[in-house]
């Protein structure tokens, strides 16, 4: 052949083919699953003790239960599976990649930056930095040790699943298991004990329901339940804002008994039987009446079983109603929301969000957030809320049902959702918007009630329909609510239907409070739970003639509260508000005063003035009715029930001559200072008492009230008042110096003396001492472990009495007076 040939001679030996390194993809995978698996039960147990530690923060949180111990690995593994395909498509195309290294430093790096972050304490910048210095010294180590580590996480990896499933199983099946032990322990109910359910439909004012006259036909299904039942026109609710007038609504008690004016600190173990003021629930009474009880809650800020509210209830959902829901909870999905979802309308993510049909993504959730710079989730709508219960009420034929349902849609952000008919009226601004949200919730409250009669439960329920408080819509300067107690913000619809037991078309025009709900309902299904609930129950008004005579008048109240939107804030600059100091109300037959713990009183005709425009305080006439009324609204905050104050009366403590100190209990549930004392006192004779805070912490500072009464608890109007309960100048104490003001003094220098002091001339002429009954409680209502105090008193003989046990546990002054 010639040497020139192009022709190659094949050779007789075989050529061995080229080495192929192996696809990566199973070591990305094993990877993905541990990290995946370990970074979410961590992350899980993390958010569940972090929500705690930062309790303070509550509004702005985003709020788990314990199912997030299983959800967070859950949403890790796909993450990090996600990222296996994409860094092992990457290491196809460019095979110089070591695709297992960058994939370890990586997720190094997202497990890292999510433990740091879960905390809450650390700016989302250092964050970012901490881990990726942690990444990049864990991947230095793997580089050296690659093989051994690949074999640690595949022996690892089994028992870590192992782990989740156990996880997973024990909570999930618990909860089925515990629901199931506590519906079998329940006693047997009553024959033909009807269904109970109530609706409380969140943020809604009264006045835009057609049925009290307003004129968009916003509301026809409740308002045909309003017309084949009670409709109450005039129901306060106690307080502006969802978490203590939620409190109210399931233990029937005012806002100064159950003492939660504001987020509390969680016991690690749990509230137990002390959340929610300690009091027994609305579910806890009709449980013991055989009663299936479930909540079913959309605001899951202020209603949820992570406050308490579990308590009486032996089913809850609030969280995780749906995959969405459960992504937003978890780090990276709040991660995801607060990076994309606060953007504009116009941003790519969202766009990209409405193309896959992940509308609900879109929604906010939070009580007083506005965006999602703050709290956010995902809007749980009205019929999801239905699904639920009707679901749960399906479970379980035989026995009767308690359904306690809050719906959030009438809450800002307003407006149903996006793809739901918007009605015939304009759409043109904020009111138009919130009347859109109500007439969604109105639509679902009929389906409800249509699915109830199909299934024939419909004749033979109870139900109540309500809203823990109204909104203010721009009047007074105000957005939403929580900031003062004006008739927008406390007038709330009531409506009871149970045919054949509620006569039909009935409205009541007697001011009432809707705390008085538990007690209705345990009167109008008979028995002796009623007991449990102050009341008096609302079906007097319709079985009775005349209302009792000592119906006592609805009482709000407001703690004082920081956080405002940036419209309201300007309105603390010409209206009293919750910003700067606590508020109190009550509303009489025509009157509703409104007192500020430092910026003085208003008084407003409501009957005539329901916008509450006209300030009537500088008025001869609503001066007159303003001194009165703000007496009688300081001596109900701790004695509204007659049946209570009596009880207290029974055992004060005797108050020596002197000073003596008092303290508070050193173990037990610790309640706002409520603290009734006895002395005795010769007619004629000068007393005088003086409370001095001691020990005051900004956190837990003491605003002490003192209130002198008679044996039947009446307020004594012999006193001479110092300081005049810092009314303003043109309201000062025409009399200074005589013995004519009524015996209530509030802190006579707020915010710089906490001391309370009043002069009394002992009535009566001759005979036998008076007996006095004093009272020192705390305007804020505050818990605290620094609430100690002492009294003064001089002019008064020792009280003759010895009680059996003081009602607030704290202890006995000594035998001998501080010197």
């Amino acid at each position: 052949m010639p040497q020139n040939s192009h022709f190659v001679v094949p050779s007789n030996r075989t050529e061995a083919p080229r080495s192929h390194s192996p696809s990566p993809l199973g070591p990305l995978v094993l990877v993905g699953i541990w990290f995946g698996m370990v970074t979410g039960l961590v992350e899980g147990a993390g958010l569940l003790v972090f929500q705690r530690v930062n309790w303070a923060r509550w509004g702005p949180m985003m709020h788990v239960s314990e199912e997030i111990l299983w959800i967070s690995p859950l949403v890790d593994l796909i993450l990090f599976l996600i990222l296996a395909l994409l860094v092992g498509s990457l290491a196809r195309l460019a095979r110089r990649i070591p695709a297992v290294r960058v994939f370890v430093f990586l997720l190094t790096f997202l497990t890292a930056y999510d433990w740091l972050t879960l905390t809450g304490r650390l700016h989302h910048g250092s964050c970012f930095l901490l881990a990726l210095g942690v990444a990049v010294a864990f991947s230095r180590w793997f580089g050296r040790r690659e093989g051994s580590a690949l074999q640690l996480w595949k022996r690892t990896t089994p028992w870590v699943l192992a782990a989740f499933v156990l996880v997973f199983v024990g909570i999930q099946g618990g909860a089925w298991l515990r629901e199931r032990s506590a519906t079998a322990e329940l006693p047997a109910a009553a024959p033909g004990s009807p269904n109970v359910l109530v609706i409380v439909v969140d943020t809604l004012r009264a006045d835009h329901l057609s049925s009290y006259g307003y004129a968009r036909a916003t509301s026809p299904n409740m308002d045909r339940i309003a017309q084949q039942g009670a409709l109450f026109e005039n129901a306060i609710a106690t307080c502006s804002w969802s978490l203590p007038s939620h409190v109210s609504l399931v233990t029937g008690r005012y806002v100064y008994e159950h003492g939660v004016s504001n987020v509390q600190q969680e016991p690690w173990l749990g509230w137990g039987h002390s959340g929610l003021g300690g009091y027994p629930t609305l579910g806890e009474g009709l449980a013991r009446k055989g009663y299936r009880t479930g909540a079913f809650s959309a605001n899951r800020t202020f209603f949820s079983h992570d406050l308490g509210f579990g308590r009486g209830f032996l089913h809850f959902e609030d969280y995780f109603h749906s995959p969405t829901d459960m992504f937003v909870r978890t780090l990276y999905g709040k991660e995801f929301a607060r990076i994309y979802l606060a953007r504009s309308d116009k941003s790519l993510g969202k766009r990209i969000l409405r193309r896959l049909g992940f509308t609900s993504l879109l929604d906010q959730d939070a009580e007083g957030s506005g965006s999602f710079g703050g709290a956010f989730g995902i809007r749980k709508r009205a019929d999801v809320v239905n699904d639920e219960v009707l679901r749960w009420i399906a479970r379980d034929r035989s026995r009767p049902f308690f359904a306690f349902l809050n719906y959030f849609d009438v809450h800002y952000p307003y407006g149903g959702p996006q793809a739901y008919p918007k009605p015939s009226w304009g759409q043109t601004g904020t009111v138009d918007a919130y009347d859109d949200s109500v007439k969604y919730v109105d639509d679902y409250i009929g389906r409800l009630m249509q699915e109830l009669e199909r299934r024939g439960l419909a004749t033979n329920t109870l139900m109540v329909i309500t809203s823990d408080h109204g909104e203010s819509l721009g009047q007074h300067g105000l957005d939403k609510h929580g900031r003062a107690l004006y008739w927008d913000q406390v007038h709330v619809p009531l409506v009871i239907w149970y045919p054949g037991h509620v006569p039909t078309n009935v409205r009541v025009t007697r001011h009432v409070t809707n705390a008085a709900i538990p007690a209705t309902i345990l009167s109008l299904l008979g028995g002796d739970e009623q007991a449990q609930f102050p009341g008096p129950a609302l079906d007097s008004l319709w079985n009775r003639v005349q209302p009792e005579p000592r119906w006592s008048d609805p009482v709000s109240e407001l703690a004082q509260r920081n956080y405002a939107s940036s419209r309201d804030k300007l309105a603390d600059q010409r209206i009293p508000t919750a910003t700067t100091g606590a508020m109190k109300s009550l509303v009489t037959q025509r009157w509703h005063v409104i007192m500020h713990e430092k910026l003085g009183d208003q008084i407003y005709d409501w009957t005539q003035d329901a916008g509450e425009v006209h300030n009537l305080i500088n008025t001869p006439e609503g001066r007159r009715a303003g001194l009165s009324l703000t007496a009688q609204l300081q001596g109900a905050l701790a004695s509204h029930s007659p049946t209570g104050r009596a009880e207290r009366m029974t055992s004060p403590l005797p108050l020596p001559e002197g000073t003596s100190d008092f303290q508070p209990t050193t173990g037990g549930i610790m309640k706002p200072v409520n603290d009734y004392y006895h002395i005795a006192a010769e007619p004629g004779a000068r007393v005088t008492i003086e409370v001095r805070a001691r020990r005051l912490k900004p956190a837990s500072r003491l605003d002490p009230v003192l209130v002198i009464a008679d044996a039947q608890g009446e307020l004594l109007q012999t006193c001479r008042n110092p300081g005049d309960d810092h009314l303003p100048p043109e309201l000062a104490d025409p009399t200074p110096d005589a013995f004519d003001d009524i015996c209530m003094n509030d802190d006579i220098e707020p915010g710089v003396n906490a001391d309370s002091k009043l002069e009394l001339l002992t009535p009566g002429s001759g005979g036998s001492p008076v007996e006095l009954f004093v009272r020192v409680f705390d305007w804020n209502g505050r818990r605290g472990s620094s609430m100690g105090y002492q009294i003064a008193v001089s002019g008064a003989r020792q009280g003759a009495r010895t009680p059996a046990a003081h009602a607030s546990g704290r202890q006995p002054p000594g035998s001998e007076p501080s010197k």
